[in-house]
């Protein structure tokens, strides 16, 4: 969003949290370069639209 932090309540970062916290995981259980693939993909997309929030999900 042009020069503001998204709110850590948008429903669709919560949305995108989630499915983060689901790939991670799926990851944990089968770390395969399949959901590598799709982890890393989606940490990219938070990224650019919520700069820094990825971190916020740990």
């Amino acid at each position: 969003m042009h020069g503001s932090a998204v709110n850590e309540n948008h429903p669709v970062l919560f949305a995108l949290g989630a499915q983060l916290q689901a790939l991670r995981e799926a990851y944990s259980r089968d770390p395969s370069e399949h959901n590598r693939y799709h982890l890393v993909r989606l940490e990219s997309l938070i990224q650019q639209w919520a700069p820094g929030q990825v971190a916020a999900f740990n």
